[in-house]
């Protein structure tokens, strides 16, 4: 239900290139969030730390890969 609305708003930003587009995909994230019962407060504090353990994407990077030796 929720990975369908997700993608909806996804594939409307990405045809449209709308902030309003992306303020959809968070409102879907927050009903997510509400129906998994995580709290804003929790959801951010995961994110902070995910953040500070893998980085952030300003900077437009992407991994493709990891090679382990």
């Amino acid at each position: 239900m929720f990975n369908s609305k997700l993608s909806e708003e996804l594939m409307e930003y990405h045809d449209e290139n709308k902030v309003e587009e992306l303020a959809d995909m968070v409102e879907v994230v927050y009903a997510i969030l509400e129906f998994k019962g995580v709290s804003l407060a929790q959801f951010e504090k995961i994110r902070v730390n995910k953040a500070n353990a893998r980085g952030v994407f300003k900077e437009r990077l992407l991994l493709k890969e990891v090679i382990d030796e």
